[in-house]
């Protein structure tokens, strides 16, 4: 199960994503640094919203940060790698064609 955790606003959302990069790691190479951990990010422009996505492998992390599940898909979703390897987009995504694709 993905987990979701919505930032508003430039400057808590920075803060945030710092903290959750920072725990992110420790937990990411205990587990032997796997493919398939990752947090995305999508960025709302009008809302100043952030929307953070943790992986299933990324669980503990989401819960610790207080993220709650999400259930819906990622169509139309314009996602970036916040943290975890470069690889997990085509691992957590396989279907997706990327920009550099095209």
């Amino acid at each position: 199960m993905w987990y979701s955790l919505e930032i508003t606003g430039s400057d808590v959302a920075k803060t945030t994503m710092q903290r959750i990069m920072d725990a992110f790691m420790p937990k990411y190479i205990g587990a032997g640094r796997p493919l398939d951990m990752a947090v995305f990010s999508s960025h709302d422009a009008a809302s100043n919203t952030w929307t953070l996505y943790f992986s299933p492998k990324a669980q503990s992390l989401a819960m610790r940060f207080g993220a709650s599940s999400f259930e819906s898909n990622f169509v139309d979703q314009d996602l970036a790698l916040l943290v975890g390897d470069a690889r997990s987009m085509d691992i957590l995504f396989p279907d997706v064609k990327t920009k550099l694709d095209d």
